[in-house]
C-alpha cells in the first residue's frame, strides 16, 4: 500500500542546511574562525561569533566542522600550510643560500604585519587547547613536523649538503619567529620590529654557517 500523499517517505536523505549548502561557507567559515581566535583566543571566541562573522547559520559550522574544536583543529592546519608554502618557495627561488635567507624572513615580516592571525593561531591553539583537546594536539604536531621539515629540506638545499642537527635549527627558527610575531603585542614599534627580524635572519644564517665544513664556510654564507 503506497503511502498518503504528503505523508513523510522512510529513508528520504535529510537535506542540508541552507545555509551549509553555500559553496563558500566552508572557507568563510575557517576565515573567520582565524581571525577571531588570534584576536580574542579560543575559550573567549563563540559558535555564534565566528558565524555571526562567516553570516552563516549556526548549522553551518557543525554541517563543515562537527564542532567548534574541528574547525580549530582546521584552522591551524590552515595556517600550517600557508607557512610551509612561503618556507619552500622562498627556499627555491634563484640567488644565493645567503638571499634566501633574507628573503624567507621579509616574507615572515610581511605575514607578521598584514596577516599576524596566521602565526599567533597556533600559539593561542597550544596555549588554550593543546593539552585539553586531541584533535588539536595532533593538528599542531603535524604542522610543526612539517614545517620543520620544509626548513630543514631548503637549507639543505640552499647550501648543497646535510648538515648535523637541522632539526634542532629549524625548531629554534620556529620559536624565533613566534617570539618575534608575539612582540607587537607589547611593543608595537615598527622599527624595533624591522631590528628584531633583521636579527633573526642573522642568527638564522649563523646556526647553518657554524655547522658547515671549515673549508666550505667562506664560500657558503657568511653571517653579516
Amino acid at each position: 500500500m503506497s503511502p498518503a500523499r504528503g505523508a513523510p517517505r522512510r529513508g528520504r536523505r535529510r537535506k542540508r542546511p541552507e545555509a551549509a549548502a553555500d559553496a563558500g561557507g566552508r572557507e568563510r567559515l575557517l576565515e573567520a574562525a582565524l581571525e577571531l581566535i588570534a584576536e580574542r583566543g579560543y575559550a573567549a571566541t563563540s559558535v555564534g561569533d565566528v558565524c555571526e562573522r562567516a553570516g552563516l547559520a549556526r548549522t553551518a559550522l557543525y554541517w563543515h566542522y562537527g564542532s567548534k574544536e574541528g574547525l580549530l583543529a582546521a584552522a591551524v592546519e590552515t595556517v600550517g600550510t600557508t607557512w610551509i608554502e612561503e618556507i619552500r618557495k622562498r627556499a627555491y627561488l634563484e640567488g644565493d643560500p645567503l638571499q634566501r635567507v633574507h628573503r624567507l624572513v621579509r616574507e615572515w615580516r610581511r605575514l607578521a604585519t598584514e596577516q599576524p592571525q596566521l602565526i599567533r593561531l597556533p600559539l593561542v591553539a597550544q596555549l588554550e587547547q593543546g593539552a585539553a583537546s586531541e584533535p588539536t594536539r595532533e593538528a599542531l604536531r603535524r604542522v610543526v613536523a612539517r614545517a620543520e621539515e620544509a626548513i630543514v629540506q631548503g637549507i639543505e638545499d640552499s647550501v648543497g649538503m646535510a648538515l648535523p642537527d637541522l632539526d634542532l635549527v629549524a625548531h629554534t627558527i620556529v620559536a624565533l619567529l613566534q617570539g618575534a610575531v608575539l612582540r607587537p603585542e607589547v611593543d608595537p614599534d615598527e622599527a624595533r620590529m624591522d631590528r628584531i627580524f633583521d636579527e633573526l635572519a642573522r642568527t638564522i644564517v649563523l646556526l647553518i654557517w657554524v655547522r658547515l665544513p671549515p673549508e666550505l664556510r667562506e664560500g657558503r654564507l657568511r653571517p653579516a
